[in-house]
């Protein structure tokens, strides 16, 4: 697993994780940390990763959905919004990048019992190569 496909999506796990907490949710604040645990931890990622991008991709349209409500607060009380709108949007951009390099981690998804078995399968090929020849 490279660590550095997986550290943005740490980072938005620990936003959603921020979030829930300001938002009064500290209960479920669990869900995302302990889905940084299971990333972080010795958990196969192959099993992790689909888990691991749907809730990256829900959590870009949270973002996206937030965005938009906070707009219309600001806007509703004359408050200047745009600033606003440009982070939330590139927090949602963030996450929405994070689900694709999740996704896209085909390397990182490998078991090391397949990449062994890769490794071993031309070695094995060779010799059996080589006692056909003799």
């Amino acid at each position: 697993m490279s660590f550095l496909r997986i550290l943005p999506a740490q980072v938005c796990l620990l936003l959603l994780a921020a979030l829930f907490m300001r938002l009064g949710f500290p209960l479920i604040m669990i869900i995302p940390l302990t889905l940084m645990l299971m990333g972080a931890l010795l958990v196969p990622w192959s099993e992790v990763r689909a888990v691991m991008a749907v809730v990256m991709g829900l959590c870009a349209l949270l973002w996206g959905f937030m965005t938009y409500l906070r707009v219309e607060e600001r806007l509703a009380y004359g408050e200047p919004w745009s600033r606003l709108a440009g982070i939330l949007a590139g927090v949602a951009l963030f996450n929405a990048g994070s689900a694709w390099l999740v996704w896209r981690s085909r390397r990182a998804g490998r078991s090391a019992s397949e990449i062994q078995a890769t490794v071993q399968a031309p070695s094995e090929q060779q010799v059996g190569s080589t006692a056909t020849q003799q």
